[in-house]
């Protein structure tokens, strides 16, 4: 992960870590269509084949599930081919296809930039770089300490441990207990429940109220719109 904060900064009440698709942004489905542009172009697939459930997953998961999708075998060279291929691809579709950042996202992290003892991390399933690429594309970027991504993990939870195991080696054992997992979807939720994590869930991704509170959300809400109430719930 990158990171400005230096291991003698421990003063802080949370971590708070954020997803990204569907949680802070939509990309109108620019990774899919970057993928579908390396399979074309690179790999020779006239009709590339998506049809995979993206929600929830890292890309390492993903990566291998798409090349044997398409006949492709899984080596490491094609592997490399298609994670080079997407994050140099990526940048132009998101120019091409547009997005949006979700209601409430801009206010939210504006106002706990404010907040001194609050640190801002994502931890997500994109690549380090895509997500980086993502963020600064919605201008957002600064708004945040340090990726997490899905670069070295197929099962979410792992995501989950390592970040919080980088995170001590940064801020102390002290975040034990003062760590939130914001995301939009049931990997997300329980990616903060393996790491004791308390989760606020958000129904602007494909999953409604009921799913996320079954799946264990500590707090779900519709958007991050409700500014106010979020901050207070966050900063407590």
């Amino acid at each position: 992960p990158t990171s400005r904060l230096g291991s003698s900064d421990a003063a802080f009440m949370k971590i708070l870590l954020f997803d990204i698709d569907g949680t802070l942004l939509l990309t109108q489905s620019s990774g899919t269509h970057a993928l579908r542009a390396v399979l074309c172009e690179v790999f020779g697939i006239q009709t590339p084949c998506t049809d995979i459930n993206f929600c929830g997953r890292t890309d390492s998961s993903l990566f291998p599930e798409v090349l044997q999708l398409n006949g492709i075998h899984g080596t490491e060279q094609n592997l490399r081919q298609l994670r080079e291929g997407y994050v140099d691809r990526l940048p132009a579709v998101l120019n091409q296809r547009g997005g949006v950042v979700l209601p409430g996202v801009t206010e939210l992290l504006t106002e706990l930039a404010d907040h001194a003892e609050v640190c801002c991390y994502v931890m997500t399933g994109n690549l380090h770089e895509t997500a980086t690429q993502k963020l600064q594309h919605f201008g957002i970027l600064d708004r945040f300490r340090g990726i997490f991504g899905g670069d070295l993990d197929a099962d979410r939870r792992h995501l989950a441990r390592r970040t919080v195991d980088s995170l001590k080696q940064i801020h102390g054992p002290q975040i034990d207990g003062e760590t939130v997992v914001i995301g939009d979807t049931p990997a997300d939720i329980a990616c903060g429940l393996e790491v004791g994590a308390t989760v606020l869930a958000v129904c602007t991704g494909q999953f409604d109220r009921q799913t996320l509170e079954s799946a264990g959300a500590h707090l779900v809400h519709d958007d991050l719109s409700d500014r106010e109430s979020l901050y207070h719930w966050l900063v407590k």
